[in-house]
């Protein structure tokens, strides 16, 4: 059986790996990508495209070459998918690292340079005179083996300015993100989390302390603020409150209707005084004090009604714990009960 070939950078144009990355980094599948939804230069099966994404991402001898040629790449093509976006302090961490590299490529290629000719002015070109031009050299005095070691040094960044972009050009515009290798190696080189055993067992008790104490204040804060409500609302004779952002509605009968006003027909709750009604049925709901002395909701409405993100189907009810939060048409209500009113009252059976 022949040996299967290993992965290169050249199996595949360097615009079909730029558009295979921007598709998949925008959140394209590679069974899409592989049906033709790109302008690939070719048709490739998906197997072809899983295994070259497969390759970008982990393959040694493909991930880095194949990121610096779609970083030069990146600078002549504009992209067809918009990119999912950096985050700004990975991306100027990384920019930070490119240019200390660069600047070490040029602390190396200084010494070359050294002597050949006048002082390069800071923030100025190596080949960039106040003319505009290179000086000319005198042949004689050994300038030829300067001129010959300049001409190495000028040769050598040429081929290397296809890697790095020169040092005028802004590191954000020219720096590629980083790869998905790259950053499984950041995320894994970084400090684990510490086992049971090697926290100090009275700073994890002190921990613990806090968060009960913590938890208890709350819980007071809660019972306060309960005990408020109550108060406001049996000053009303109010058996509950619906607190919503704009208005508040007093809950004053054992059956209350929730639901928008017309003309021609009244609601005890008008969700139009929350705010925008307009997905709100005519009667869209019904509150309902049983006989244990329990809160329910059934729905009449078109749509749901959510109660603690949970949907409650037309034609469904269900219980009403104190603090609840409901939603109907897009408007919330926070549900707060007054149990002394609750428990002096005798409600008919649901």
């Amino acid at each position: 059986m022949a040996e299967v070939a290993a992965p290169s950078v050249e199996d595949w144009p360097v615009g079909d790996d730029f558009l295979l990355r921007e598709a998949v980094e925008a959140g394209a599948a590679l069974a899409s990508i592989a049906r033709g939804i790109l302008p690939f230069s070719r048709a490739y099966s998906c197997q072809e495209v899983t295994d070259r994404w497969r390759a970008l991402l982990y393959d040694p001898n493909v991930a880095r070459p194949a990121a610096r040629r779609m970083a030069r790449h990146i600078l002549d093509a504009q992209p067809t998918v918009s990119p999912a976006s950096t985050a700004e302090d990975f991306r100027s961490a990384w920019t930070r690292s490119a240019a200390a590299e660069r600047a070490s490529l040029r602390g190396v290629d200084g010494p070359a340079d050294a002597g050949a000719g006048p002082a390069t002015p800071a923030g100025g070109s190596p080949s960039a005179s106040a003319g505009g031009k290179r000086p000319r050299r005198s042949p004689s005095g050994g300038s030829g083996g300067d001129d010959l070691a300049d001409r190495g040094t000028a040769g050598t960044a040429g081929a290397r300015g296809d890697e790095t972009p020169p040092a005028e050009t802004d590191a954000d515009e020219t720096t590629p993100p980083p790869s998905f290798a790259d950053a499984e190696a950041a995320v894994l080189a970084m400090d684990p989390r510490p086992a049971r055993d090697q926290v100090d067992p009275v700073a994890r008790k002190r921990s613990r302390t806090q968060l009960a104490s913590a938890l208890r204040k709350i819980r007071k804060l809660e019972a306060s603020a309960q005990a408020a409500t109550a108060r406001a609302a049996t000053a009303k004779n109010s058996l509950g409150v619906l607190q919503g952002h704009r208005a508040t509605f007093q809950i004053t009968r054992r059956e209350t209707v929730l639901g928008r006003s017309t003309e021609d027909q009244k609601v005890d709750v008008d969700l139009a005084e929350e705010g925008n009604a307009s997905k709100v049925s005519r009667q869209h709901a019904f509150i309902k004090l049983r006989w244990n002395g329990e809160f329910v909701l059934r729905n009449v409405g078109k749509r749901h009604v959510w109660i603690n993100n949970v949907a409650v189907e037309s034609g469904r009810r269900a219980s009403l714990a104190p603090h609840s939060l409901i939603e109907v048409g897009g408007l919330r209500l926070m549900f707060l009960p007054n149990p002394t009113l609750v428990r002096a009252s005798e409600p008919e059976p649901f």
